[in-house]
């Protein structure tokens, strides 16, 4: 429980208030939520320009 928390606190994937929902969310349901942290808030993909 502790690794994932530390991942959603250090990790800019999300700010402010969305990374203090994230972190409770983690607390009170880690393997899910975490997962689900995970591919919600994945980085936006490049589109290569030809």
């Amino acid at each position: 429980m502790v690794l994932p928390l530390m991942h959603v606190i250090l990790s800019s994937r999300s700010h402010g208030g969305a990374k203090f929902g994230w972190s409770l969310a983690v607390v009170f349901f880690p393997l899910l939520s975490y997962i689900i942290y995970l591919i919600v808030t994945q980085p936006a993909k490049r589109v290569q320009q030809r």
